[in-house]
């Protein structure tokens, strides 16, 4: 079973790699700009560490992946409001628009590797449930 899964999910991810070569951007980099929209859009400070915790990518690719990304000028960072040890990051309009065309590609890859609405629900169901029924284990 695990096979098959790592099969599964490494096909996914070349077409993903490929699709997202198109805008310059690494896989992990097209999440952090997607899990900064998100958290931001749920009125969250970011932080590395914020989208570390909601991603499951570790701290130190978090570290250097947002580097670049603030070097490509997709990204801003500034000082933390009470935390002087952290930096906040927000998107900035050309990571924003980046982003935007980025999913779009992203969304037609996931349509046609995925199946149709019904069987997809029933997976994201079963995966949800493997996250949750791991989760701890990671601590």
């Amino acid at each position: 079973m695990g096979l098959l899964f790592w099969q599964v999910s490494m096909l996914w991810q070349r077409k993903i790699k490929k699709v997202l070569q198109a805008y310059n951007l690494t896989h992990t980099q097209f999440v952090i700009l997607a899990v900064i929209e998100e958290l931001t859009e749920q009125g969250k400070m970011v932080t590395q560490k914020n989208i570390s915790d909601f991603s499951m990518i570790d701290v130190m690719t978090i570290s250097s992946s947002v580097r670049l990304l603030a070097k490509k000028g997709l990204i801003a960072r500034s000082q933390h409001e009470s935390d002087t040890r952290a930096n906040s990051i927000v998107n900035t309009n050309t990571g924003k628009s980046l982003l935007s065309k980025a999913v779009k590609a992203v969304d037609k890859i996931d349509k046609t590797f995925f199946f149709d609405r019904d069987a997809n629900k029933m997976l994201r169901g079963a995966l949800s449930e493997l996250l949750h029924k791991n989760q701890d284990a990671l601590s």
